[in-house]
């Protein structure tokens, strides 16, 4: 199909028109109403435009060339919305809020796919309120690349996604292979899907080598999430013109050269935009500083720098390296808070009562130098031995920061404890280790010390409104974090009490949450409670109407202490500074709103895109390493159950692997949704959250990103956690459903 050489969303142009039309309108009406020349190549891309939005279902054909919206998407127009796929089922998140979730089965779900925006058509509420339906049309394909393996069947030759959220396989004809030979990892774009009994169509836009070589693999997942190699020239030079900041301090700038302030980071960090600093006061006071690297004097408003950091929204980190949102000159260098070094910062200053109390605070643009960078390790030693370089500084951000988690949680904090994995990798990009990287002293030191200045930054818009007598808080750009929604905390909460746990019946307050954290804290269920806890919360999201925080406690919360790796730190510095400056007068206040509008979207757009790179990554490393460990047996707790399986993590491999259901052949197992387990009819063995199982890794595939386990013969090691029940009479799913691959 040949594309417009404007820039136009013509798809969406002929759904408003005929959106509003009364009658079907002719193809050569259509063409005038929507100024496109008949017999040019605009008009031959229309026309093959509403043929392939007609074989989709998206628009009704009728004779005489004539079309219109279908009936049923004029009868059910307010039920649309986004297509998201997990396995054989689906969802979809709706405009209506009787009912925004409607969950979709794989038999009707037509020809949609992950990404697709759908019209659909609710079924009868049932009595449990989860609200099914069917996908009764395709509003808007997703552009989404897809990325997967090209295999040849002696007939045909197909595009095996990686991404288990593409539940069928895409026939690729000869000429849209683009040289790609069967084996070949490649990333594609969707053609056309005609009918559900027939296979989707893609063309291969990329080819990147071998399937399963690591570099392959690693490489692929960054073409398919849109992750730039690259800073454009024009950004690079504009990087490039800075030089380092000297000794000489500019006016309006506050000297700490001669302040001991020091950087704690990863051992493997490369780039420094957070320093502390803790001043004792002649009343028993401390004035705590958090310096934090001065982008905003760099990348100033509108330039080309700017307009690249806000496209990409955020540093993204993947298993083999790193996507920064800043080229390397200034992410690195000239703005990195590196040791002794004179660096642009811009510092909060803030001064606390022995009990955590903030009693006074400042926010000033500085010239700092590090006097020492510590790792996080070499801080736990200092904190655990008490001594070291400036051991004292240390020791005495470590009292203040367990005074101000104390306070924290006494004000409505939830203390989550999330875990991080980390590869090891050879020179060849394979992974050969997976470590854990939990919380410790060192890191909470770090993390109290930003939670209190970015909570400082936020509040001090009502100081601006007190002071300028506004109406409104002045526009800003606030990290929310909404309350849990309602369903999905009472499923973790039947599922934790499953487990044994004590948890009142009511609103779950954050005290209530903490207390079960705090029963979980010496069990072996302890990660699996943490993240059922977790995925029952609302998603953080930036957004510049203020709604508090939730899992932190705070009514006033902004991202203000990563400004190389996040840009809606770098929009908080920059209207902090001119806020700094006087209020903007009514034309500017106006600019600025829809600014924190644009970047509050935006960027939680890319922060969403990151997210989902990242846990690819991860998801292909984990198969990478399994893959050397094919046929051993390992032992692991169960994170996760479904009525095909369960998800278990090994616990010296640090990966997760799937026990189909069709695998765990000791007897005829059932699944029990409310109680979110399986068990056997016979031997009434259960398998739940938490339970450990010995395993045997199966199957490695790397292409796809899964791991197949097996229930190993011996059983050595968890025979004490096998638990028997009694069967409930009402058995619920009898059989896990089966993956389908379409082929023509």
């Amino acid at each position: 199909m040949k594309r417009l050489p404007s820039i136009r969303d013509l798809r969406a142009e002929i759904l408003e028109l005929l959106s509003s039309a009364k009658s079907p309108i002719q193809l050569l009406d259509l063409s005038k109403q929507l100024r496109v020349r008949a017999n040019s190549d605009d008009y031959e891309h229309m026309r093959e435009l509403l043929e392939v939005m007609s074989d989709e279902g998206a628009l009704a054909r009728h004779s005489k060339r004539r079309y219109s919206l279908p009936v049923i998407v004029q009868q059910v127009e307010g039920l649309r919305g986004v297509l998201s796929t997990y396995h054989d089922n689906a969802t979809v998140k709706t405009n209506d809020p009787e009912m925004p979730i409607v969950h979709i089965k794989r038999q009707h779900m037509l020809t949609a796919l992950d990404g697709d925006i759908v019209l659909v058509r609710p079924h009868a509420i049932p009595k449990d309120r989860k609200v099914r339906g069917e996908v009764v049309a395709i509003v808007e394909r997703s552009n989404h690349p897809i990325s997967g393996t090209i295999e040849y069947d002696g007939a045909f030759y197909y595009l095996i996604p990686d991404e288990s959220k593409y539940h069928v396989d895409f026939l690729v004809s000869e000429k849209n292979l683009n040289g790609a030979k069967p084996g070949d990892k490649a990333l594609a774009t969707f053609v056309r899907w005609e009918h559900a009994n027939a296979s989707p169509e893609a063309s291969v836009k990329e080819v990147f080598g071998m399937s399963g070589k690591a570099s392959v693999e690693f490489e692929a997942i960054r073409k398919e999430f849109r992750l730039p190699a690259t800073f454009p020239s024009r950004v690079e030079t504009e990087a490039a013109a800075y030089t380092h900041p000297t000794s000489m301090v500019p006016a309006g700038r506050t000297n700490l050269l001669d302040e001991l302030i020091i950087t704690i980071d990863p051992v493997d960090a490369r780039d420094f935009d957070d320093a502390l600093s803790l001043v004792q006061l002649p009343n028993g006071n401390a004035e705590l500083g958090v310096h934090i690297a001065d982008v905003a004097f760099y990348v100033t408003e509108g330039s080309a720098l700017d307009n690249e950091a806000l496209a990409r929204g955020n540093s993204t980190y993947l298993v083999d390296g790193v996507v920064p949102m800043l080229p390397e000159h200034l992410s690195n260098d000239i703005c990195s808070l590196v040791p002794h070094k004179p660096r642009f910062a811009y510092s909060v200053f803030m001064e606390f009562t022995t009990h955590g109390e903030r009693v006074s605070y400042r926010i000033e643009e500085t010239v700092i130098e590090s006097k020492r960078r510590y790792s996080y390790e070499e801080a736990q030693q200092i904190i655990e031995s008490g001594i070291g370089d400036n051991a004292d500084l240390i020791l005495r951000l470590h009292t203040l920061a367990k005074t101000l988690f104390a306070q924290r949680m006494t004000g409505g904090g939830i203390d989550f404890e999330t875990q991080e994995i980390k590869f090891i990798l050879d020179e060849n990009k394979m992974p050969f280790e997976a470590v854990i990287k939990t919380r410790t002293d060192a890191t909470s030191l770090v993390e109290e010390c930003m939670l209190a200045a970015n909570r400082t930054v936020a509040e001090h818009l009502h100081v601006l409104k007190t002071e300028w007598k506004t109406k409104e808080l002045p526009p800003y750009v606030y990290r929310v974090h909404d309350q849990p929604d309602k369903e999905k905390m009472e499923a973790a909460v039947g599922v934790i009490r499953a487990l044994g746990f004590d948890v009142p019946s009511g609103r779950l307050t954050p005290t209530i949450i903490n207390g079960v954290l705090r029963q979980a804290a010496d069990r072996v269920e302890k990660p699996v409670v943490n993240t059922l806890l977790l995925r029952s919360m609302a998603k953080a999201i930036y957004t510049n109407h203020n709604i508090g925080h939730f899992g932190l406690g705070f009514a006033d919360y902004a991202h203000f202490t990563s400004p190389i790796r996040r840009y809606p730190d770098l929009y908080v510095h920059r209207a902090l500074k001119e806020y700094a400056k006087g209020q903007p007068d009514r034309k500017r206040w106006v600019e600025l709103k829809e600014i924190a509008n644009n970047v509050g979207e935006q960027c939680s757009l890319t922060e969403r895109a990151a997210v989902e790179a990242e846990r690819a990554s991860v998801k292909c490393a984990q198969a990478m390493l399994a893959r050397e460990y094919i046929g051993t047996d390992h032992i692991g707790y169960i994170t996760g159950v479904a009525q095909f399986g369960v998800f278990v993590t090994l616990q010296d491999l640090k990966i997760e692997g799937l026990l189909h259901m069709r695998d765990i052949n000791d007897d005829y197992y059932v699944f029990d949704e409310k109680r979110m387990r399986l068990y056997g009819r016979k031997n009434k063995r259960v398998f739940r959250y938490g339970s450990l199982v010995k395993v045997r890794i199966a199957k490695a595939n790397v292409e796809k990103r899964m791991i197949d386990l097996v229930l190993s013969f011996d059983q050595t090691g968890v025979e004490e956690s096998i638990e028997i029940v009694e069967v409930p009479l009402k058995e619920t799913t009898r059989n896990p459903i089966q993956r389908m691959k379409r082929k023509p």
